[in-house]
């Protein structure tokens, strides 16, 4: 017969003593970690974030273009020198930006994060070069 009473000098563990051992959640957040470091250089990961990332360009490209034909080109084509005024420049960055932003959240693309708040004017700056050549 099954003796439902623990042996003596036998120690069980219930799950509410293995969560309240400090050297239990030691170990268990050691194994979480391992598993987490595991996952983050899966190849799999990899690829997932660069796709993201190439999304994320690809929406502010798509802004950049769409703010050059909106609101750049119908100023430049008014003017003789086919300039814009330093504010004007500002606008169309501001235009572009918020674009990036709805744009990328409308295909859920989180623009911010996968390219980097405090880099996203860096990006828009280097594509409205590369649309100027």
């Amino acid at each position: 017969t099954l003796n439902p009473e623990p042996r003596k000098g036998i120690h069980t563990m219930s799950i509410e003593n293995v969560l309240t051992s400090e050297s239990n959640l030691a170990v268990i957040a050691a194994a979480l970690g391992a598993l987490w470091t595991l996952f983050k250089s899966s190849e799999w990961y990899s690829r997932v974030r660069t796709r993201r990332f190439r999304r994320a360009v690809l929406a502010v490209e798509a802004a950049v273009e769409l703010t050059y034909q909106s609101y750049v080109r119908a100023i430049k084509q008014s003017r003789q020198d086919g300039r814009l005024t330093d504010e004007e420049r500002r606008e169309a960055r501001r235009i572009a930006r918020e674009t990036a932003l709805r744009f990328g959240q409308t295909h859920g693309i989180d623009i911010a994060r996968e390219l980097g708040r405090e880099y996203l004017d860096l990006w828009i700056a280097k594509l409205v070069k590369r649309l100027k050549r």
